[in-house]
């Protein structure tokens, strides 16, 4: 490939070949797992300065052989484009590290541009370092920035930590620029959002289910028809549990007999009034499947005598 590289504003420094730093393919350290595609290799970018290539160590300390000026992808993978200074170029030439290993914040991080305060998003390249031993076998030694510790088993130095890492933590969430999410995102927020309703509406009939058993088991320890299990269901807890309490001991009071009986009509009525007129109100409660408030009122209407002899002072 016949490329061209423009370097300007260095000082002992000189251009040097394009080198590695990703080859496409399955990266996996401590787990985790990435993929280093040509689409996101075309997503790495350097930070507002040119990040150093250090000889031998990540180190903050360590000197540099040079810079990192660019980044290209090829059809193996992501390269660096350096500029190498006078111990960069004689470490070159003489062999002396065989391997190297990329320094990343992913793309689940970033920094802040001092220069205007812009949020830097990752992938970024943050340096490189030139070393003897590998991670990645002939790839390259994986080095991963964006948490309290390295993926190494190396301190962090203190110097790093405090110029790139601790401002990235310390940035305030409503200062950093949202990108807008993709359409398919909206896509499946929506869905999400129906199935969690059906969900809600599954468990809401499972628990009347289980109410309507409990209040037609309740029943039929009474005299009133188990089917009003449906309409104290539909009532909040606390209310329906005192309407069954209410059924409870008026059972114990009402004559069978006079709940399927005409109540109030022809001159026959019950010996309890109140008790009377409570059997009338279950009786229009079974026979029009209504709730007990709605039959109270219907027999309170239709039978202002029996209500008033149930509840006169």
């Amino acid at each position: 490939m016949d490329t061209t590289y423009l370097v300007d504003n260095y000082v002992n420094t000189k251009p040097g070949e394009p080198y590695r730093l990703f080859p496409f393919g399955k990266i996996v350290k401590n787990g985790r797992e990435r993929v280093i595609t040509p689409e996101y290799a075309a997503t790495f970018k350097l930070p507002h300065f040119k990040p150093p290539v250090k000889l031998g160590s990540h180190n903050d300390e360590t000197p540099a052989g040079g810079h990192i000026i660019g980044l290209e992808v090829r059809g193996d993978g992501l390269y660096a484009i350096p500029e190498w200074n006078d111990k960069g170029i004689k470490s070159v030439e003489d062999g002396a590290y065989r391997y190297h290993s990329p320094e990343v914040i992913w793309d689940d991080g970033g920094l802040e541009n001092p220069e205007n305060g812009d949020f830097i998003r990752g992938p970024l390249i943050l340096g490189d370092a030139m070393l003897h031993t590998p991670h990645l076998g002939e790839a390259a030694k994986l080095y991963s920035i964006g948490e309290n510790t390295m993926e190494e088993n190396i301190q962090m130095p203190k110097s790093f930590w405090d110029k790139f890492v601790a401002p990235l933590l310390e940035k305030k969430p409503e200062s950093l620029t949202i990108e807008k999410l993709p359409e398919d995102y909206e896509s499946a927020k929506s869905e999400r959002d129906e199935y969690k309703s059906k969900l809600a509406a599954i468990e809401a009939e499972k628990n009347r289910a289980g109410r309507v058993e409990k209040f037609a088991a309740a029943l039929k320890e009474t005299k009133v028809n188990f089917e009003l299990s449906e309409l104290l269901a539909d009532l909040p807890e606390e209310k329906a549990d005192l309407i069954l309490k209410e059924f409870k001991a008026l059972s114990a009071q009402i004559d069978e007999s006079k709940l399927t009986g005409e109540t109030g009509v022809q001159g026959e009525t019950e010996t309890d009034p109140k008790a009377a007129f409570n059997a009338a109100v279950l009786a229009i409660a079974t026979e029009k499947k209504i709730n007990y408030n709605a039959a109270f009122e219907h027999v309170k209407a239709s039978n202002p005598d029996l209500f008033k002899s149930a509840f006169a002072k």
